[in-house]
This record gives structure tokens, C-alpha cells and sequence, in this order.
């Protein structure tokens, strides 16, 4: 399950019918494990707080008290005059009563080819809750989309027990950083739904979803830009792109319309350079990558300022190239989304 930043008392509502993923209110079974969590969090506030001032002589943080936690009930939550707000146990309880996830929700028979053994959208006990990983897709696709819909994450059950819970830390943000064009409740879902039904029309068949599930797989919580970066994603880009017969250096020409708006009349070197980098890397030549790398770096990083304190010549090559592969990426699968909507 993944709580995400909007709220409000909603029913139960489809977002992919393929895939069976809703968004609701957060369940009666999960609500005592959330407040605790969050009591948890103000716990350890004043534990490091009282740190800061011993440290620093100064703290930084608000306090959770409880005309604190009126103010991100009041920013947050729309209806919020049925609680008396007038302890923090009635605050966090109106937190999460309006609190919305997204999650799956299915019978097995529902999901076309997939039963109990082999369904790899369905949450196990030693994998990552796949909620999450739809978010990080929606998110990366609409990274660049301006009013693309944002997901963010407020709680997950894939959090590490070992971890911090930051929800109160999360439902600050609107006070502490005044910003005032949050959508509003029902605009945010009609958006999350175009984007579940943008899902439902690629899947048209078993293999398409095994291939969304390794897109998305690939693009889940990584933001290591090294040589496995690179080839992962180029890798991904063969599959958005390329069709099953096609070679793989037909990828070059694939790639120029997305390129030709920054590189213009150099696209197709770009595009070549692009593709002989992942090759190198592919064939394990990494002192042919080192070479191809500096020569992209002096073709098309010229005016590039590598602050060598900070990074290597050849990872801040990586660093650019795997942000641009990753431009790359969220715009060919969006546009494929659109097309196919």
C-alpha cells in the first residue's frame, strides 16, 4: 500500500482496469499501525531536537505540538470541522481518516494470465509492494509533461521498520514551504485516472504485460547514473522503440526526432555515439567506453564545466548521458502512452 499527497473522503475508485489498481481511503486494518507510526515520529522530533540544542544551541525544527498539528490538518484536509482537534491523538485521527492510497485489488481470476503462482503484479512478503513502483512509472513518464500528474509518496509499506517514518514530516510541506497550487482532490484523481487508462491501452496482450513489468522494474528507485545505469536504459529504449525484427543499429534513427529539438543537425551522431557507448559497454570493452565517452564529451559537452572536485571527467560524462538516456526514456513511452490512450 502507498499513501500519496491528497486527501479527502473519497469511495473506492478504479484507475486501471487491467491491472485491477484503485485508490481509496486507507483501510480501518491499517489505520492503528499509521497514528502509531506517526506518535513514533513526534517521539523521536524531541529527541532530536533536544540533540540539535545540546549540539548547536539551536533546533530548526517545529515542534508537533498541538496547534501545530492543526495547521497541517487545516493545509491538508478540507473537511475538517467534524473532529474537535483538541489533542494530537484527534489531529493524527483526522490525518488519517482522509488519507487516500493506491493499491491493487483483485480476485485471480480477474487478471488475464496470471494466476496465484506467477502474477508479478501481486504484493509478496519478501517483494517490494508493486503500488510503489506504478507511482515511481506515473511519475518518471510525467516527469518533463507540464501539468503531468506527481505522485507523493507520504507512506509506504515497503519503508525499512528500521527507517524513520517522516508522514508528519511529509504533511508539513504546504505550511513550510507556502506553496499554494496543490490540485485540488478531485482533480488529482481525474488525472490519475487518464493515466490508468494510458496503461490499460498498451496492454493488449500476455507479453505486454511482462514488458510493462520490466519497464517498470528497470525504472523503479534508481538513481545510480554508472555503466549499469546506461545500459539498463538504453536496453529500455530498444524495447519501447525497436519492434522485434528490427536490428539494434536501427535505433539511430529511432532516436533523432527525440534528439534533433537540442542537437538539431548532429542528432544522428549523437544518436550513433549513443548506441556505440552501450555497445562497448555490452561487450565488456570498458577502455573502448572510456574512449567513446571522451569523445562525446569533446563533440557535445564543450561548453560543460567538469568540477573535478566533485565528480571524474568520465562520471560526469556518465552522469550527463544517463540523464539524457533517461530524458530519452520518459518522453518515448509517454508519447507512446498518448498515442495509444
Amino acid at each position: 500500500m502507498v499513501i500519496i499527497d491528497v486527501y479527502g473522503k473519497i469511495t473506492k475508485i478504479k484507475l486501471s482496469d487491467k491491472l485491477k489498481l484503485y485508490i481509496s481511503n486507507v483501510s480501518d486494518d491499517w489505520k492503528e499501525s499509521i497514528i502509531e507510526d506517526m506518535l513514533q515520529e513526534i517521539r523521536q522530533q524531541k529527541v532530536d531536537m533536544a540533540d540539535n540544542l545540546k549540539r548547536y544551541g539551536k533546533t530548526f525544527q517545529t515542534e508537533y505540538s498541538i496547534s501545530y498539528l492543526k495547521e497541517i490538518v487545516h493545509a491538508n484536509v478540507e473537511d475538517y470541522t467534524k473532529y474537535n482537534l483538541d489533542s494530537i491523538e484527534s489531529c493524527l485521527q483526522c490525518l488519517v481518516d482522509n488519507m487516500i492510497c493506491l493499491f491493487f485489488d483483485y480476485e485471480y481470476q480477474d487478471m488475464p494470465f496470471f494466476d496465484w503462482t506467477s502474477n508479478c503484479f501481486d504484493g509478496r512478503f519478501c517483494e517490494e509492494d508493486y503500488a510503489e513502483k506504478v507511482m515511481y512509472f506515473s511519475n518518471f513518464v510525467n516527469h518533463d509533461i507540464q501539468n503531468g500528474i506527481h505522485m507523493n509518496c507520504i507512506y509506504t509499506s515497503n519503508m525499512n521498520p528500521k527507517e524513520h517514518t517522516r508522514i508528519l514530516s511529509n504533511l508539513s510541506f504546504r505550511i513550510d514551504s507556502n506553496f499554494k497550487g496543490c490540485r485540488t482532490t478531485d482533480d488529482y484523481i481525474t488525472e490519475l485516472k487518464k493515466m490508468g487508462n494510458r496503461i490499460d491501452s498498451i496492454l493488449k496482450s500476455e507479453n505486454d504485460y511482462y514488458k510493462l513489468d520490466y519497464i517498470m522494474n528497470g525504472i523503479y528507485s534508481d538513481n545510480s547514473y554508472n555503466q549499469n545505469h546506461y545500459l539498463k536504459t538504453f536496453t529500455l529504449l530498444e524495447l519501447v522503440l525497436l519492434k522485434p525484427n528490427q536490428n539494434t543499429n536501427e535505433i539511430d534513427k529511432l532516436l533523432i526526432p527525440y534528439l534533433d529539438k537540442k542537437y538539431g543537425e548532429v542528432s544522428s551522431e549523437v544518436a550513433k555515439l549513443l548506441r556505440q557507448m552501450r555497445n562497448k559497454i555490452g561487450h565488456g570493452d570498458f577502455k573502448g567506453f572510456n574512449e567513446k565517452a571522451e569523445k562525446f564529451a569533446q563533440k557535445f559537452m564543450k561548453h560543460f564545466h567538469f568540477d573535478y572536485t566533485e565528480y571524474s571527467r568520465l562520471n560526469w560524462v556518465l552522469l550527463h548521458t544517463c540523464c539524457l538516456l533517461d530524458d530519452l526514456l520518459r518522453i518515448t513511452i509517454f508519447q507512446q502512452l498518448k498515442v495509444t490512450k
